[in-house]
């Protein structure tokens, strides 16, 4: 199992334009051994937020609960 970090690709209009918007943003997903994604996570404005984002989760992960609800 493991951890991708990676920035989706803008749109010609966003990058000319400047915004986030159409792509550009930082991503994560979580792979199994099969490469199958199991967890992903979208949105953050920058690398280093994607991945104080994986890092907190790898730290807190043991502690989660599970509900069913």
């Amino acid at each position: 199992m493991y951890f991708e970090i990676y920035e989706r690709e803008r749109s010609l209009v966003a990058a000319l334009r400047g915004h986030l918007m159409g792509g550009g943003d930082w991503r994560w997903q979580l792979r199994d051994s099969n490469n199958q994604v199991i967890a992903s996570a979208r949105g953050f404005p920058t690398r280093s937020a994607a991945e104080r984002a994986v890092e907190k989760l790898r730290q807190d992960i043991e502690a989660a609960p599970i509900r069913v609800v």
